[in-house]
């Protein structure tokens, strides 16, 4: 099991945001989502992707179905939990890809994707790792952006660009944030690279990986995030989620106003 996906799954239901019997949507998926979902005991899952992972699409006891996640075909709130895995990055729009998320999802999604920090600049101008995943689409000439033949740029994210993303698309409640860290250095990727100084650096990386786990544990290449849809209004506003309202005695006693 991936040990990033593992800790956000024991962190979400430490937190409250799912249940073991919650329904789970599962986005960009393939078996390994399914085999970590499964060995952690949650019941009642749909693995979904734009095209079957490898071909498979036999993820019983779990359903498989098709889904766009720049346009997914299910109502809002339909799903107690969104899980997404290294796959808005291959999209045009990432942001869109975590909006959808966040509408189809009733109460938290789960998202694990790369992070933009000091280390991952400085390894990308030392070409340690790259802009694009040209990686991607060695295999059979699919699995770039929008599983196409085009390598996809890697989006990376920080910590308040998820905050102003899911913020303006849900203005009206308090959300709340999770961010967890992890390194996973791309060790078999830089082996097959024919770069001599990227082989000559292997031994430094090694040692290199080490002291940065103990030193600067925020400056880790994965970022795993958990996202709770806040229940609660701001206090300028009042009525329900579903049909937010203005609180006019707040309003006017904090602000000049003719409302």
């Amino acid at each position: 099991m991936k040990t990033l996906y593992t800790r956000l799954l024991k962190k979400a239901l430490e937190h409250n945001l799912l249940q073991k019997t919650s329904l789970i949507l599962v986005v960009g998926g393939g078996p390994n989502d399914s085999k970590t979902l499964q060995q952690l005991g949650f019941k009642n899952v749909i693995i979904s992707n734009l095209v079957p992972h490898a071909n498979y699409t036999n993820y019983y006891p779990y359903k498989w179905e098709n889904a766009d996640l720049n346009n997914l075909q299910y109502q809002s709130d339909s799903f107690d939990f969104v899980i997404v895995s290294a796959s808005l990055h291959h999209l045009y729009s990432p942001h869109r890809g975590l909006i959808e998320m966040l509408r189809v999802s009733k109460n938290a999604i789960m998202i694990i994707e790369s992070s933009d920090n000091l280390l991952s600049k400085i390894s990308r101008k030392l070409g340690l790792v790259p802009n694009y995943e040209i990686d991607a689409i060695l295999g059979d000439g699919t699995g770039g952006v929008e599983n196409s033949s085009i390598p996809n740029f890697i989006y990376r994210w920080t910590r308040d660009e998820v905050k102003k993303a899911v913020n303006s698309f849900l203005p009206h409640t308090q959300n709340k944030f999770y961010f967890y860290h992890h390194y996973q250095f791309p060790i078999a990727r830089l082996k097959r690279s024919k770069n001599l100084f990227v082989k000559l650096a292997l031994p430094l990386v090694y040692l290199t990986s080490f002291l940065l786990k103990l030193f600067f544990p925020r400056q880790a290449n994965e970022f795993g995030i958990l996202i709770e849809k806040g229940k609660i209004l701001h206090p300028w506003l009042k009525g329900t989620r579903d049909n937010p309202l203005l609180n006019l005695p707040y309003l006017r006693k904090h602000y000049k106003t003719n409302l």
